[in-house]
């Protein structure tokens, strides 16, 4: 039995977006500024996809929001559109982001340290979340940017962006937030939570992954990076627009706000299963109070297991798990999770994530218990080392 549960990095793309999407894989997509039939007929779907946008995070109308390519380009254009507009000119002279930051973030903050930017990081507390009050500690009417984002894609830690924002508010300081992992998992209302800007990716939606957006609050500045023809639909980007690429991600953002329930409830449970089975394996242990988790979440320790050897052994099952532990991001500096939750630091390599969706079945979670029971005995008869890491 195959049992995907890395919905965290990417989802497999729902029937119902590819229907939607299929019409324009296999006919002509006029230009929307086009007078015939075929540009008329694009303005239409493309009107019809952003208004699903908008509905899904609760988008005041007067704000702007645009389509990209997805995080990396979101998090490019908006690190170095403040750095040449901002920094360079002398007017900020800061950066402040989460320790916990998205790679396309952190390697975009190396390359303008390098070049003398200052940059700030929030740490995490015990229990994965960014203290409101830290930033307080490096906030002033000259910083440039504050950016944490709204769910921690490893830990499945919700953070208090909201909180966050009103302080930025105070000093006049741009807020963004990325809420790839967010959406569908969490109720997202831009008009409760008042960032300045925000944006996410299509890849964790049940859409085709390449596909992005930016929301800016009326008022925010964004320089664009990507230069072209540009038009009335896309005036922060220029280049062609993904008009199929839009489409998708419209009706992925519609099916995610009709599966929120689902997603809080019944996926929760079927989380909360397999984290009670896990809880009573000896020497595993949750990450993240579970009060704190967006619900499709669990993140574990596993005393006296290797990450690549427990994900090997569940992968010869069918059961694709993941672990960051295993992927490392650039040569800048993050604190190991571990290290975060004050856990003995031989579990630093030693962590599994299992991140379920909306087409997540109770008979796979049953079988990744099994699997994973049978994994965990297996290496640990196998190891040289017992549950606490000591070696026997």
């Amino acid at each position: 039995m195959q049992a995907y549960l890395d919905n965290n990095r990417a989802t497999a793309v729902d029937p119902q977006v590819l229907a939607a999407m299929e019409p324009l894989l296999k006919e002509p997509v006029g230009d929307l500024n086009a007078l015939h039939s075929l540009g008329a007929s694009s303005r239409k779907l493309y009107t019809e996809a952003m208004e699903k946008l908008y509905a899904g995070l609760h988008a005041p109308e007067e704000s702007d929001l645009f389509l990209t390519s997805g995080a990396a380009e979101n998090h490019s254009t908006l690190m170095m559109g403040i750095y040449i507009g901002d920094i360079l000119t002398g007017k900020k002279n800061a950066i402040i982001l989460s320790e916990r930051e998205s790679p396309s973030m952190m390697e975009a903050a190396k390359l303008l340290e390098s070049q003398g930017c200052r940059i700030h990081y929030l740490p995490l507390n015990a229990e994965g979340v960014v203290e409101v009050e830290s930033l307080y500690d490096y906030i002033t009417p000259r910083s440039a940017l504050v950016s944490v984002p709204m769910v921690d894609p490893e830990t499945g830690a919700i953070q208090p962006v909201g909180e966050l924002a009103e302080i930025c508010r105070k000093y006049d300081v741009p807020f963004h937030t990325d809420a790839t992992q967010a959406l569908g998992r969490i109720p997202v209302d831009l008009q409760e939570i008042e960032p300045d800007i925000l944006s996410f990716s299509s890849e964790t939606l049940h859409a085709p992954s390449g596909v992005g957006a930016v929301w800016l609050r009326e008022g925010a500045e964004w320089m664009p990076m990507i230069f072209g023809r540009r038009n009335h639909y896309e005036s922060y980007r220029g280049g062609p627009l993904n008009l199929c690429g839009a489409v998708g991600l419209g009706k992925a953002m519609e099916l995610a706000s009709d599966s929120l329930d689902f997603e809080m409830e019944d996926a929760r449970e079927l989380r909360d299963k397999l984290e009670e089975a896990l809880r009573e394996m000896e020497g595993v242990t949750p990450l993240v109070p579970w009060a704190l988790r967006i619900p499709n979440t669990l993140l574990v320790a596993v005393e006296g297991v290797e990450s690549e050897m427990m994900l090997a052994e569940l992968a010869r099952e069918g059961v694709q798990a993941y672990s960051y532990t295993i992927h490392p991001f650039g040569d800048w500096k993050r604190r190991a999770l571990t290290d975060i939750f004050g856990l003995d630091p031989k579990l630093r390599h030693s962590t599994v994530g299992f991140a379920l969706s909306r087409f997540t079945t109770k008979e796979e979670i049953d079988h990744t218990i099994k699997t994973f029971r049978e994994a965990l005995d297996y290496l640990r008869d196998f190891s040289a080392y017992d549950t606490k890491g000591e070696q026997v």
